[in-house]
């Protein structure tokens, strides 16, 4: 074992009851988790926490103060990249922190491009968490009072957005994307319903943990409360999400093709402990394919996506041997794209255009 310290000097004291966590990339630093190791509160400006590491390979880590909200950014709010420790037998590292990602947003206000409304602590009888939702509304909305908008559910929804929200400081700038390709009547109009996500994320979007629950959340709770409120078209929905939100997308609209008319799965989580159940369902569906249009797409860069691409390949070659249409299909691969919300965002036009693209537009792409 590899002893060693990290130090954490905060510019501005906090509060009594606040919180300092040390993440990091290894299982040892809670593999991301955003609270995966509280540090020890030495004075008002100094917090501590030793580590024992089995490895002297580097690792990547992070500070917060206990979720992906609050992490440690710069003093303009930027997001800094992933910090390195490399392990050295009673070694130190510090490190200081200028600010923290909520009080920055605070000063600075959301960063949403058109129109939206904000559905704050949206409870659930069927999950214990409650979670945010942001309706975005397109161009013409209220220009247009006689017209209905197909909708187009997303999970993940603090990184669909707004960069001061998502993990990373980069969001999937659908809201940008969307508008500017409804305007220059590339898309159709269409609403955006971004459900955040909770600390059960993994449980929740897993179809064979709590996926199911999740999905009667969606469709018993959430979208009559949209369809309600909103101008919508409820017979005309769709659903995206990336990662794990690109597993329960697919099993949404595999499971649900009353209801969703096309899915977005990118990145998706096809791997043995998620993804059995959705390789399996395929395979008993036989001759009865739901008539759904499905977008899959992934990278190659990096261990995680480089996994997640081997189950993309998987999927859309069972897809493709179970009779399921071509002309329902695209896959999109980018082999040198991360598992990040950067990569994400350079594929929300393609995807955006495969459900909502006008005059043939979404067949114009190269598989």
């Amino acid at each position: 074992m590899i002893r060693m310290l990290v130090v954490v000097q905060t510019a501005v004291s906090l509060g009594v009851g606040e919180q300092v966590f040390l993440t990091g990339s290894t299982a040892e630093l809670g593999a991301w988790s955003p609270d995966a190791i509280p540090m020890t509160r030495m004075d008002e400006n100094r917090w501590e926490a030793p580590l024992r590491l089995r490895s002297d390979q580097p690792v990547e880590f992070k500070i917060t103060r206990g979720t992906w909200s609050t992490e440690a950014v710069d003093a303009n709010g930027r997001v800094p990249g992933n910090r390195l420790l490399e392990p050295q037998e009673g070694g130190q590292i510090v490190v200081n922190v200028t600010a923290w990602k909520d009080s920055v947003q605070e000063m600075t206000g959301p960063r949403i491009t058109g129109n939206y409304v904000v559905l704050p602590r949206v409870a659930s009888r069927f999950l214990k968490r409650e979670r945010d939702v942001i309706v975005w509304l397109p161009p013409g909305y209220e220009e247009l009072p006689e017209q209905r908008f197909p909708v187009l559910y997303m999970h993940d929804g603090r990184q669909v957005f707004d960069p001061t929200t998502s993990t990373w400081g980069q969001d999937w700038q659908v809201d940008e994307w969307a508008e500017e390709m409804i305007a220059n009547g590339e898309l159709e109009p269409f609403i955006v319903v971004a459900v955040d996500c909770t600390d059960a994320r993994h449980e929740e979007y897993a179809p064979a943990r709590q996926g199911k629950d999740y999905l009667r959340f969606l469709l018993e709770e959430l979208k009559p409360l949209v369809d309600e409120g909103w101008r919508t078209e409820p017979e005309r929905t769709s659903i995206a999400g990336s990662s794990m939100g690109g597993l329960i997308s697919f099993y949404a609209g595999w499971k649900h093709p009353d209801v969703f008319e096309g899915a977005a799965c990118l990145s998706p989580a096809f791997i043995r402990e998620f993804g059995e159940a959705s390789f399996q369902m395929v395979k008993d569906s036989g001759d009865k394919l739901p008539g759904i249009r499905l977008f899959l797409s992934c990278g190659g860069a990096g261990d995680l996506e480089a996994r997640l691409l081997d189950g993309t390949l998987k999927m859309a070659d069972l897809l493709k041997k179970t009779g399921f249409p071509g002309g329902r299909l695209m896959v999109r691969i980018e082999a040198q794209a991360e598992h990040n919300e950067a990569a994400w965002a350079r594929m929300t036009p393609h995807w955006l255009r495969f459900l909502y693209g006008r005059d043939g537009s979404s067949k114009d792409q190269p598989e």
